[in-house]
């Protein structure tokens, strides 16, 4: 029964591992995403700008745009400023994340 119980845990656990990897393989960025995207990379101290969903962008910034160590405030700042200007470009609700550590979220603004 228990050998039963962890087969079963496993499996759900690679389904939704093989869910996740292929909504993520599957989306497409809109045009207004692709043009967005390659602005926000061309900013000073902006490593990365990736779309983690249709509605999440998620930047990765060095200590040039946020400290050193990183300040919360001017990630938030930051944060609202990109979301703010993607309102008008992109016309859509979505979320703009920065961070410098992967899975560790400085600050995080979104529109609607």
């Amino acid at each position: 029964m228990i050998n039963c119980i962890k087969l079963l845990l496993i499996f759900i656990l690679l389904s939704g591992f093989l869910f996740v990897e292929s909504y993520g393989s599957e989306y497409d960025l809109t045009p207004s995403q692709k043009h967005f995207t390659a602005i926000i990379k061309s900013l000073p101290g902006v490593l990365s700008a990736d779309w983690d969903s249709p509605i999440s962008l998620w930047v990765k910034t060095s200590s040039k745009a946020v400290g050193s160590p990183p300040n919360p405030q001017v990630a938030k700042q930051l944060a609202d400023i990109l979301a703010e200007r993607g309102r008008t470009a992109l016309r859509q609700p979505f979320c703009v994340h920065i961070y410098q550590k992967q899975d560790n979220a400085l600050a995080r603004s979104c529109v609607f």
